[in-house]
């Protein structure tokens, strides 16, 4: 469950001109280096309407010092090397943001019950 206090990331990744496919996979890739870490409630990837507009990555965390300790793992360390970023950057993105935020207010939706009747 989400709630007030959380630590959250926000990335943004423009592709190049023309290199909006390997953006993706570096999403993608990106993506599933999040898998199973601990301390991590919940990460989107949200692909942009338009190649002309930036992949956003959000992540919730629940300390900051899970967050602080996944940068530190092997995989992590290899890639957010200072050569696989200068790489990811002549090759393929056009520009980058991150941002830190601490969650202010959240709600989730209520469970929806699927029957056969709304199904139909």
């Amino acid at each position: 469950m989400i709630e007030t206090g959380q630590f959250t990331l926000h990335a943004t990744f423009l592709a190049q001109p023309d290199k909006y496919k390997e953006m993706k996979a570096i999403a993608r890739e990106s993506f599933a280096l999040t898998q199973d870490t601990p301390g991590l409630l919940q990460v989107l990837c949200l692909e942009p309407p338009k190649p002309d507009k930036p992949f956003v990555f959000v992540s919730i965390w629940q300390p900051k010092a899970d967050f602080q300790a996944f940068l530190k793992t092997p995989a992590m360390r290899e890639y957010h090397s200072q050569q696989a970023i200068k790489t990811m950057f002549e090759t393929v993105i056009a520009d980058s943001s991150a941002d830190f935020y601490t969650i202010m207010d959240a709600w989730d939706a209520p469970p929806i019950n699927c029957t056969k009747e709304i199904m139909n």
